[in-house]
């Protein structure tokens, strides 16, 4: 079984020559997630103080954020055909979800969105207090101390939410190579493969730690970069577990 070192260079190896094509669909994945949000954030329908309109307003991140979660299913399936060496050739490799059983993607992602999600709850809180707008060079006591608490929770909340992840990380590999099994399913699945790997799967994913802080530290381009990367080394993790030839995707 290879060791977390092992499978990066193996994920490496893969993106080697298939790198530029890699980074222009993450590129194109994020640009138009950006998009969306800025399109959102400029109807200022969070600013409302209609209560409807605020609803409406998380609603609507809501769908961007599935909306994401299917797009990034598109890239994740190239990525994870250059581990099986069964390169795609499609012009629109990110509607692929949308084609299959999309619901069943949306299910496994909300589980394991809200799995997470809820230990960053206490973060969640402060930022809902916050007011909409923040003017950074005039702030008041109180928004200084909601933002502190909520970097503090957010902070604490990351050792948990990685931890519960990590029965389920396989899932969309595993709906790739069956696109027609049922979201639980999927995740039993996922979690059978994961027995025992808890460790070698935190220290491999101990080892992006450095990557993630360049790319926080590059204002995010260093994530186009990072995402394939990553995608490509859990592809390689999930054929070794399964140890047979998955299906034609």
């Amino acid at each position: 079984m290879m060791k977390p070192k092992e499978i990066r260079r193996q994920a490496r190896m893969t993106l080697q020559g298939n790198y530029f094509f890699a980074v222009n669909l993450t590129i194109s994945l994020t640009i138009f997630t950006l998009a969306l949000t800025i399109v959102l954030q400029s109807t200022s329908l969070g600013e409302s103080p209609l209560p409807l309109n605020q609803a409406l307003f998380w609603i609507l991140n809501l769908i961007v954020m599935l909306l994401n979660s299917l797009l990034t299913i598109g890239l994740i399936r190239y990525l994870y055909s250059l581990c099986r060496k069964k390169s795609i050739v499609q012009p629109w490799p990110f509607l692929y979800a949308f084609r299959n059983q999309p619901d069943t993607f949306i299910l496994t992602y909300l589980f394991r969105y809200a799995v997470s999600l809820v230990w960053f709850a206490p973060a969640l809180y402060c930022y809902l207090k916050l007011p909409f707008s923040i003017d950074i060079t005039n702030m008041s006591a109180e928004v200084v101390q909601l933002l502190t608490h909520m970097a503090a929770y957010a902070v604490l909340a990351c050792i948990p939410a990685v931890l519960v992840s990590i029965p389920w990380c396989l899932t969309e590999f595993v709906l790739l190579d069956d696109p027609y099994c049922s979201a639980k399913d999927a995740l039993q699945t996922s979690r059978r493969l994961m027995q025992g790997q808890y460790f070698r799967i935190l220290r491999l994913w101990l080892g992006f730690l450095p990557l993630c802080l360049l790319g926080i530290g590059s204002m995010g381009i260093g994530f186009l970069w990072i995402r394939p990367y990553f995608y490509v080394s859990m592809g390689h993790v999930y054929l070794e577990l399964r140890r047979d030839e998955p299906e034609v995707l």
